[in-house]
């Protein structure tokens, strides 16, 4: 066939984009519109051990059965949720039978610990037939304490293991080394959790990577910020789900270009669905004057370590 411009432009463009924003193996028209489920609940905390009796997968299970029956194509937990685990262990094996059950995708955090007794602060991704095709390590750390300068740089000196795991586990947890995205059957997603979300370059990388929903997990008092989630959808073209656990807020569901369709403003258990119009994102996507109109050829001072004025 000879190249014309305008399929010259529209090859460009693809490159460009990443494919538009759509997965690298998904064939075929995906969905334009799909409802969304998100859950604020109560789980395990950041600090906390495991307690006899005390199991949240048996509450996330109804969630998905309820998510499921609802229609929804994917339900979203918060940040910790399912405590201190093994992966997979008994909690992820109730929850990919339920995912199964109700053919739904399924995202829900954890502190993921490890044979050598390391952990990672982990979002896990179940499909629909179950099966655990994706994870997610938080990489920016939200430590609490610190000593010397600069400021949050170093840890508390003279602690042990037990120490970091009863008061501030994020010094010592194995840290996310990329900001992956998975291709489901309706779109590409991309997944940060709590304070990757107060740095932009997370949401800007996983739109560039081509996705097209960002969920965003917390686990926090206060609630999740309103105006983050805004800004993110609008400058980098995506639609977003947040959640947190019920000892906060701001649950919510969103869709480009700012527009919040469904929240949890109180501090308490909730559920909330919404639809999605993906359409809309991905022509968004496809004719972004911002996305197109990129320099990164002279964005290197981001990646430069930080001169503070004195």
């Amino acid at each position: 066939m000879k190249a014309t411009p305008v399929l010259t432009a529209i090859a460009l463009s693809v490159l460009s984009f990443g494919g538009l924003g759509f997965g690298d193996g998904i064939q075929g028209p995906k969905p334009a519109q799909e409802k969304m489920a998100a859950v604020q609940m109560l789980g395990y905390d950041k600090t906390d051990l495991r307690r006899p009796g005390f199991d949240p997968s048996q509450s996330v299970v109804r969630y998905i059965e309820r998510a499921a029956k609802d229609g929804a194509q994917l339900v979203v937990f918060p940040e910790y949720l399912l405590g201190r685990i093994s992966v997979p262990g008994p909690q992820t094996e109730r929850i990919g039978k339920a995912a199964a059950a109700g053919r739904i995708y399924v995202i829900v955090g954890c502190w993921e610990v490890f044979r050598d007794d390391s952990f990672a602060n982990t979002a896990l991704l179940f499909d629909r037939a179950g099966k655990i095709v994706g994870k997610y390590n938080k990489v920016h750390a939200a430590v609490d304490q610190f000593e010397g300068e600069p400021s949050w740089s170093k840890p508390p000196t003279g602690k042990d293991a037990d120490w970091f795991i009863a008061n501030d586990p994020e010094w010592k947890m194995k840290r996310g080394q990329d900001f992956p995205v998975f291709d489901l059957d309706f779109g590409r997603i991309g997944i940060l959790t709590c304070y990757d979300g107060w740095f932009p370059e997370t949401f800007r990388i996983l739109s560039l990577k081509g996705a097209e929903i960002l969920v965003w997990i917390n686990g926090r008092r206060g609630t999740v910020e309103d105006f983050i989630v805004k800004s993110a959808m609008f400058q980098n073209e995506v639609a977003l789900i947040a959640t947190n656990q019920a000892y906060g807020a701001g649950t919510m569901i969103g869709q480009w270009p700012a527009q919040i369709l469904a929240s949890s403003p109180e501090p308490k258990a909730s559920y909330i669905t919404a639809t999605i119009n993906l359409e809309q994102v991905r022509k968004a996507r496809k004719n972004s004057r911002n996305l197109q109109q990129r320099r990164p050829e002279i964005y290197g001072e981001i990646v430069k370590p930080l001169r503070l004025s004195r």
